[in-house]
Formats: C-alpha cells, structure tokens, sequence
C-alpha cells in the first residue's frame, strides 16, 4: 500500500514539456522620416508538424484599449519586407488615419503588437511592446521679415525680429540648437557661413544687439536679424535648423528681399 501511495505520488508530480515557442524576434519601428511603421516578426516554418500558413499582427498603437489593426506580414520582398523566403514577416505601413486608425502623432512611450502565427489549424500569438524612442523635432511656426529696406548711411543697420516656435514631443530639454544659415543674394552666407544661432534663454547679449530672447524656455526661440549698409540689395535666403542631442533634425526655408 504505501509503495502504490509513493507511485502514483510521483506519476502525478510529472508535467508534460511545453512545446517550443516557434516565435524568433518580433521588431517594430517608427520611420519618422517617410511617416511610416514597420513591424517584422521572424519564425519558424513548422511548429508541431504544420507549416506556417500565415502572420499577422493585431495594431493598438499607445493604448492597449484600443480597437487594433489588423495587419498581415508577408515575406514576399515587398510591401515592407526585404528579402524574400528568409523567415522574416514583415510590413511596412503608412502612418495615415486614411490606413490605419491607430496612428501615431506626438507621442512617446510604447506601442503594443499582438502579432499571430498560423500553422494549420493552430494559432501562436506574442504579445509584445516597444519604446516610440526619440522623436524629430519640429517646427511649428517661423516669424521673418518679407523684405527690409537697405540704410542709406555707414554704421546704420535696418533691424527686425525673428521668431521660430518648436515643439518636441520628447521634452524642450531634447532641442539641443536652433539656428538659421543666411544666404545673400551674392550666394555668400552670413557670419562667414557658419550657423546664426537663435536662443530661448530669455537673455540679451551686451556685446551683440542681435542675440536676444524675451522669454526663457516658452518654445520660441529668437533673435534679431539686422542689414547693415555694407550688405547688398535683393534677396536673401534663409534655411533654419532645429536639431535634438540624438541628432534628428528638421528645416524651413524663407526668404526677405532687401530693397533701396
């Protein structure tokens, strides 16, 4: 009686192995560039004696709440993925409420994918999530004078404001600079080509009248923008740049035509 007792104490203790998860690496990013998101997933090709018939994923975007999308991967070499029959499912989509219902603007955090492997009859679903991570800067708004009248006299200089309001959906702190590079209408630039640097630290320069900002850390960065009477008539172009410490940048052109 007590060696039944211990057998089938033992038989009971005994669990059956799970199977192998057939998932590899699930993947997922954010091309900022062309507004665009892909997500890749690479598998197995059998799993339990059954080839793999599809892959999916399920798309909530920055809420698990929400309502996904439902994407299909393919390894084709296309529509996203780039090497064909090499295990690896993938689609790229554009980011556009006219696509997909869970698009991403200014956000941060995660994202959450539910991505889905069919073989056969059998389904295995990850459930995985990734960092948005840094996010390009923008530039909501340039204020710059549409023309300027040239000083008639030597040591006079025509003056004007400049304003560039930015956003960054990572923080102010991420901006690392504002600047603009000055082309006259001679094709030289300003400042011997190097940037002209705005400024969002509500300071003003003693020793140059242009470098002044009104109002620190509110999003706006400025200066003044002056022509003295050695600059030339016609017109100047104007390329501004807001970059982030990850080195994500993003631009604006503009232009004031300086006249007699």
């Amino acid at each position: 009686m007590i060696l039944s007792l211990l057998f089938f104490a033992c038989v009971g203790d005994i669990q059956e192995p799970d199977l192998e998860n057939p998932i590899l690496n699930t993947h997922f990013t954010f091309h900022q560039d062309v507004n665009k998101l892909y997500l890749g997933l690479e598998t197995k090709t059998v799993y339990h004696n059954q080839q793999v018939n599809s892959v999916s994923a399920l798309w909530f975007g920055i809420d698990q709440g929400n309502i996904p999308d439902t994407l299909t991967l393919t390894d084709n070499g296309s529509n996203g993925d780039i090497i064909r029959d090499d295990n690896i499912y993938a689609v790229k989509v554009n980011n556009n409420p006219l696509v997909i219902q869970n698009t991403l603007g200014n956000d941060s955090g995660s994202v959450y994918i539910q991505y889905r492997v069919s073989f056969g009859d059998s389904i295995i679903s990850e459930a995985d999530s990734f960092e948005i991570g840094n996010l390009i800067p923008k530039i909501l708004s340039v204020v710059f004078p549409d023309s300027m009248q040239h000083p008639t006299e030597s040591n006079y200089y025509a003056i004007d404001s400049i304003f560039v309001s930015v956003y960054d959906p990572n923080g102010l702190n991420d901006i690392r600079s504002c600047y603009l590079m000055f082309q006259k209408p001679d094709g030289s630039y300003a400042n011997n080509g190097e940037p002209i640097y705005l400024f969002d630290d509500g300071n003003k320069s003693e020793n140059n009248i242009s470098i002044w900002d009104q109002t620190a850390n509110d999003g706006i960065f400025s200066r003044l923008i002056t022509i003295g009477n050695e600059n030339p008539v016609g017109k100047y172009h104007a390329t501004f740049y807001l970059n982030d410490w990850a080195g994500l940048f993003t631009f604006r052109s503009d232009s004031v035509v300086v006249h007699e």
